[in-house]
């Protein structure tokens, strides 16, 4: 399951939640109106002004929220790669000014744990969210967060029950926080939709999916990204199910919105165009397997631990229900 659930808006309101220079107030929202639309170099130049104004605290701060604010957007579009560098500067430039055990370093390791489990990294990923571990959360989004990084690290080990029981806590201190609307509790059902299907229970899986795109529809700070993984995960459930034309439209339509994007992450897409490709071959459509297929071989190849979802992997391991 992917982590770019990892969402703008909870990365956002780690900004909300310090108090923040007015130079670096003003700069903020300029900066990632400009990263938003793709003028790199531009935000850059904003963000260098960022970093030089105020004293070195201030300045630190405020170049470190903007920094994960960026990175929760790149992760958003599904660019995990430099959505984690980003992160990682973030996190160091963060970690120097303020203890480990500052709630201010909540969101920005978050960010990171996500990025670097999307990618594969555990091990790493695991010792950040052991930092995480050091930071005492009393209100229920910040509980949100802590089970929410638990649940994407034990679903990328394969601990599918112990994930389940952290999404569910997760959710539950999404509801606390009044929440459940919300991109970021979405991705928590999105999430839970991925391990029930994993674990065969299909019907479960189907509620699930059906919420979250309840919840990504009625949410302001939905993104395209979250449309499109969760029709890839639909699409795989119905490949579970061996409703083959059900699953060719549902990634068919996962794949057009994805060639949409300015950008999507070569990982996932690889992972799209070859379940689309299988999906294709099993509705007898050969041709347009063959190009999908043509299309899937230029891209980078997906590293082997990869966590992103590919429904040819779901479906060597388990024998399909049919139809």
């Amino acid at each position: 399951m992917a982590a770019s659930t990892i969402v703008y808006a909870l990365a956002q309101s780690a900004t909300n939640r310090i108090q923040m220079s007015a130079e670096c107030t003003e700069l903020s929202p300029k900066i990632m109106t400009q990263f938003g639309n793709g003028r790199y170099a531009a935000a850059e130049t904003l963000l260098s002004t960022a970093i030089t104004c105020g004293a070195d605290r201030a300045r630190d701060t405020c170049a470190g929220m903007i920094m994960n604010n960026m990175a929760a957007l790149l992760a958003a579009s599904g660019r995990m790669a430099d959505a984690e560098r980003l992160a990682e500067r973030s996190v160091k430039t963060l970690e120097r000014i303020y203890p480990p055990d500052d709630l201010v370093l909540l969101r920005p390791r978050w960010m990171l744990v996500a990025t670097l489990t999307e990618q594969g990294k555990i091990a790493v990923a695991r010792d950040v969210f052991k930092r995480m571990l050091s930071i005492r959360t009393e209100r229920p989004e910040d509980r949100a967060v802590v089970h929410g990084a638990a649940a994407v690290l034990l679903e990328s080990e394969g601990r599918l029950q112990e994930a389940e029981s952290e999404c569910l806590a997760t959710f539950q201190a999404w509801e606390e926080a009044g929440h459940t609307e919300t991109r970021y509790a979405g991705a928590v059902v999105s999430r839970l939709g991925w391990i029930y299907i994993e674990e065969g229970r299909f019907d479960q899986a189907r509620q699930a999916l059906d919420r979250g795109f309840s919840i990504f529809n009625s949410s302001r700070d939905t993104v395209p990204m979250d449309h499109i993984k969760l029709l890839n995960l639909r699409g795989v459930l119905y490949a579970r199910q061996g409703a083959w034309e059900e699953a060719e439209q549902n990634l068919s339509a996962a794949l057009s919105m994805a060639d949409r994007q300015r950008s999507v992450d070569p990982v996932f897409l690889r992972t799209l165009l070859n379940s689309y490709a299988y999906v294709l071959r099993k509705n007898h459509h050969r041709r347009e397997a063959r190009l999908i297929e043509a299309r899937a071989a230029r891209l980078p190849p997906s590293p082997a631990n990869s966590t992103v979802v590919d429904v040819t992997e779901l479906l060597a391991k388990r024998t399909p229900a049919k139809k």
